[in-house]
């Protein structure tokens, strides 16, 4: 649905564009600023690592860094991403090998098929090669693609040569193996190859055979994707993401319904009501749950939240349906903002519906996974197709985009978030559809151009358009009345006689509120391992109605999460849903 060349630029305003600059100069300008970074330091042989997963980070930093460079033309930026990329450069091997494993625990070392080798080498490595193929996109220099290229024959050589399987080089039952497809396929956008197609053949031939795995056939199934491997949140969607980018390269339609699938799958059953995959009930934090489980104490991964987000870019570029553009904006605004801390260089590691946060540190992989996430978010918020512009993430911006050749701007101003009333001007003489993501919270809207009705249509499952010849100082407002809504969900117990010693009733009813795009929130302090659930009846949460910013219930002060920054607030916990207590 986006061609980049028609997203000329795109800045940010609101919360959104806020965080997106805390973030620049938070994470993206502090982690990693020089080759003497400690998460660039262990790509040399005097620190090289026996294992784990930090040297993701420095793939992941490339990728985001180079994409802010191309956002704001910063110099300085520039020198230190072309410092630290020479560098590693500097150490790739003879193979092609750039990595921060011990020579003998590298991945083309691991033994012939049959044996899992339980490490993260091939992850880090592809999160590089995607990194070099991100700054070659956005530097055009030669030595960036050639480095990338390098990396890829020495998988070639590993996986197709000598034949030794991508799903067995890592670990959670071949999802990190096979979440390599993502980054080869970023890779072949900018320099196709036929050993690069064959890589993500490869990929997708395991996906398919791996014992366990099947994630294509079993999504496009309908099949609890809890039943995918070891149901690793992060990784399979990792996976999907690339499954989807093949079927934009390839166009093979079964990759296409195996993506529909896992998103109609996870839509349904594995998000919180901020938006993001959750696991955690009586299970490990980061494994989907089975469908059937509920609980308040919902948790989110933050690097689940990027990859979330990437998978229904991809799919709203497939095909251009609106329910994608929701999905992001209800995930940016709830999930994502609300891990990062207000100085841009902090996260939280998981994202609790009630719970405490749980912060990590800076080796923490979510860190870098908000980073990325909400740099690539600016490439989310505008889309053009043919001579339609759409509008999928409404939120104060301005872009430059090309349509039928010629460069139109836009800018967005209003307080969309809390009153759900948006206003477009648009700055030069054109003819072209402007088309707006109606939310999936909205019950109706209201479309004006210059203070006077016209002539609108729904478009693609949920896009409000109007065509016209614009003139510069048109201005296009919408308006999708914001109104107190409670998202309801059961506990529900089995008929299991294990179960019959717990004193509690066969179900249990919880609330949260939400008013536009935003999830209400308090300070309150309810825990998994220390339950104080908050308690309120019928007629108490009836009642409510959000008028301003925030209301009080059960004695709580509620707001949106997003204004609940981690690290700032006074408790460290939050808490979304209410029990329904008897009248």
């Amino acid at each position: 649905m986006n061609a980049l060349t028609l997203i000329l630029s795109v800045v940010l305003g609101g919360i959104l564009g806020n965080s997106v600059d805390a973030n620049y100069n938070g994470r993206i300008s502090l982690f990693i600023n020089s080759p003497e970074s400690p998460a660039i330091q262990i790509y040399t042989p005097e620190k090289a690592t026996s294992g784990g997963w930090k040297g993701e980070h420095a793939g992941k930093w490339l990728y985001a860094a180079s994409h802010a460079y191309s956002r704001t033309q910063d110099p300085k930026l520039l020198s230190n991403i072309i410092s630290v990329a020479d560098f590693l450069i500097s150490q790739q091997q003879d193979n092609g090998y750039i990595g921060c494993y011990k020579n003998e625990k590298r991945f083309y070392h691991i033994p012939e098929n049959g044996a899992y080798c339980l490490e993260w080498d091939l992850w880090n490595f592809s999160y590089l090669m995607q990194g070099f193929a991100e700054l070659y996109k956005v530097t055009g220099k030669q030595k960036y693609i050639d480095a990338a290229n390098k990396m890829m024959n020495l998988m070639y050589d590993t996986f197709i040569v000598k034949g030794r399987s991508i799903a067995n080089c890592g670990e959670h039952a071949g999802l990190v193996g096979v979440g390599s497809i993502y980054p080869l396929c970023d890779l072949y956008e900018v320099s196709p190859s036929s050993k690069c197609k064959e890589l993500i053949e490869r990929c997708v031939t395991e996906i398919d055979d791996t014992p366990g795995m099947d994630l294509i056939g079993k999504a496009a199934a309908g099949l609890d994707l809890k039943f995918v491997s070891d149901g690793k949140i992060y990784e399979m969607l990792r996976t999907l993401v690339g499954i989807a980018k093949a079927y934009e390269l390839f166009g093979e339609k079964r990759l296409l319904e195996g993506c529909l699938g896992a998103w109609k799958e996870i839509s349904a059953y594995h998000l919180t009501p901020l938006g993001g995959p959750w696991g955690g009930i009586n299970i490990s934090p980061e494994v989907f749950n089975s469908k059937c489980a509920f609980q308040p104490y919902q948790i989110s991964e933050t690097c689940e939240v990027m990859d979330w987000m990437h998978f229904n870019q991809e799919l709203l570029k497939i095909t251009g349906e609106a329910r994608f553009a929701n999905a992001i904006e209800k995930t940016a605004y709830n999930s994502l903002i609300a891990a990062q801390a207000e100085d841009g260089n902090r996260w939280i590691y998981y994202l609790k519906t009630d719970g405490s946060y749980w912060t990590g540190d800076q080796w923490s992989c979510c860190w870098s996974s908000g980073m990325i996430a909400l740099e690539s978010l600016c490439d989310m918020i505008y889309s053009v197709k043919g001579k339609t512009i759409y509008a999928n993430v409404i939120t104060p911006s301005s872009a430059v985009l090309k349509v039928s050749g010629k460069e139109v701007r836009i800018s967005q101003s209003g307080e969309y978030i809390y009153d759900g009333k948006a206003s477009y001007k648009i700055d030069d003489d054109a003819s072209f559809t402007f088309a707006v993501a109606i939310p999936d919270w909205a019950k109706s809207y209201k479309v004006t151009v210059n203070d006077s009705d016209v002539k609108v249509s729904e478009i693609n499952g949920g896009y409000v358009s109007v065509s016209r010849k614009w003139k510069a100082g048109d201005v296009l407002n919408v308006e999708f009345p914001c109104e107190t809504r409670q998202v309801e969900n059961i506990w529900q117990f089995r008929d299991d006689p294990k179960y019959q010693l717990q004193i509690r009733p066969r179900k249990e009813h919880y609330v949260c509120f939400a008013k536009g795009p935003l999830v209400y929130a308090c300070e309150h302090e309810d825990k998994i391992d220390k339950q104080n659930q908050l308690q309120a009846t019928r007629s108490e949460l009836d009642a409510v109605n959000i008028k301003d910013t925030e209301f009080t219930i059960a004695g709580q002060t509620f707001r949106p999460i997003l204004e609940m920054r981690p690290y700032s607030t006074k408790t460290g916990n939050r808490t979304i849903w209410i029990h329904v207590s008897d009248e």
